[in-house]
């Protein structure tokens, strides 16, 4: 037990000194989580607050122009500019606005389209009325060309979604300037004057909700439920470089050679030094989600929610952090350098995450891709912990990923051991 404690000492003392060691544990990941979830929650809020920068061009100003001007200002995720042909005259400056980056998206509705819409339906009420058999819809109705132009660096699929968007907006509209139409061609017709007033709001109405949300709670996912965890999972895994340079300083500098002389087993020295790195990686832990409790919402972002199964998430990162502690201790078996240690700890863990969805979120990534993070330790964690903080889940939904995680750090021991073997024989 003394060994042990004393092993615990030694340790603390050697990474007190390493000024470096301390940067890469515990100052690096709180930058890293303040400011990752700061530029991503701003970009939340620019898509979800305040709105898509959208340019509204009407050259018709006519009731159809007006309708469709009025069914943009009251959609909340449009940060609307209505322009009626003042500033933007000709196609080729919207563009050229557009190519700027002043909006994201422009919509440009057609001088006449009220006109020739109120002329098309006029005659075809008329037909219809004269007993005409048959009425050619397809003839009746010229089309009404409206035009969207886009921002080129704008993702492909976020173009799509907001063209649809848009048609759907201005589909809905034009139905009831339809039948506002027609209400009145009618009226004119039997010299009636009753009117049809349509409802601004539709008839069909969509309630969205994530399937992740507790309604006991009021929590919805956010970039802080993402960045938290993802960058807490790779503040503990950077262990790796002060823990491998530990062990290849004890064995360059004869101090593991003393070690052996003493009495008593190793194992005890070695377990000292296993459980000193395990509680410095949950105090990093515990630093980070401390950030995410008080530190985030100082800064006006939401709060981490953590679920509400303390035992699952003690768990959790326990596992986490032996396998970080494991991969540390096969890195500093394996190289014989703090150089080459430091440089093949820090790529590959940088790989890791990459591939773990740390970095770039899974779900962008192409379908191989996908699978091959499977591979990572860091996607077994990740996905842990993003099963107790936006799924809601417990034990049973993380035991398998706590399972991959033990797997990994037995394996690493029994590798750092075979190592071990391997150079004591070649020395």
């Amino acid at each position: 037990m003394k060994r042990l404690i004393a092993t615990w000492i030694k340790e603390l003392q050697l990474l007190a000194k390493d000024r470096t060691g301390i940067t890469v544990l515990f100052i690096m990941p709180m930058l890293l989580v303040v400011l990752m979830t700061l530029i991503q929650n701003e970009a939340y809020k620019s898509l979800n607050e305040s709105g898509i920068p959208v340019l509204l061009v009407n050259h018709d100003q006519d009731s159809l122009g007006y309708a469709i001007e009025k069914g943009f200002a009251d959609n909340p995720m449009c940060d609307l500019t209505v322009d009626h042909g003042e500033r933007f005259s000709e196609t080729k400056k919207v563009r050229e606005s557009v190519l700027q980056g002043e909006y994201l998206i422009a919509l440009i509705i057609p001088s006449g389209a009220t006109d020739k819409l109120r002329n098309d339906l006029g005659q075809m009420m008329d037909s219809y009325l004269n007993g005409d058999s048959v009425i050619n819809m397809e003839q009746a109705f010229r089309q009404i060309e409206f035009e969207i132009i886009t921002d080129p660096l704008a993702r492909q699929s976020f173009v799509m979604a907001m063209s649809s968007g848009l048609k759907e907006v201005v589909a809905s509209i034009k139905t009831k300037v339809f039948f506002q139409i027609v209400t009145q061609k009618i009226n004119g017709v039997i010299g009636s004057t009753n009117q049809v007033n349509f409802p601004d709001d539709d008839f069909f109405v969509f309630q969205e909700s994530s399937a992740a949300t507790d309604e006991n709670s009021g929590y919805v996912p956010n970039a802080v439920q993402h960045n938290v965890p993802a960058w807490a999972i790779f503040s503990i895994f950077f262990i790796v470089l002060p823990l491998a340079g530990s062990i290849i300083s004890e064995r360059t500098t004869g101090v593991y050679v003393r070690m052996h002389t003493f009495p008593g087993s190793y194992l005890s020295i070695l377990s000292g030094k296993i459980i000193t790195y395990i509680g410095i990686a949950i105090i990093q832990f515990l630093i980070v989600l401390a950030l995410g409790k008080f530190l985030l919402p100082a800064l006006g972002l939401p709060v981490l929610y953590i679920g509400e199964n303390i035992g699952a998430l003690t768990l959790l990162t326990l596992a986490v952090s032996v396998t970080a502690v494991g991969y540390g201790f096969l890195i500093g078996t394996v190289f014989d350098t703090p150089q080459q240690s430091a440089i093949f700890g820090g790529i590959s863990v940088l790989i890791m995450s990459a591939l773990g969805g740390i970095w770039v979120p899974l779900n962008i990534m192409p379908e191989h891709m996908q699978q091959i993070a499977n591979i990572s330790p860091l996607n077994w964690a990740l996905k842990g912990y993003y099963e107790l903080f936006i799924k809601g889940g417990g034990w049973q939904d993380i035991q398998w990923q706590v399972l991959k995680l033990t797997l990994f750090f037995v394996s690493s021991v029994l590798l750092s051991y075979y190592f071990h073997k391997v150079k004591r024989r070649m020395a």
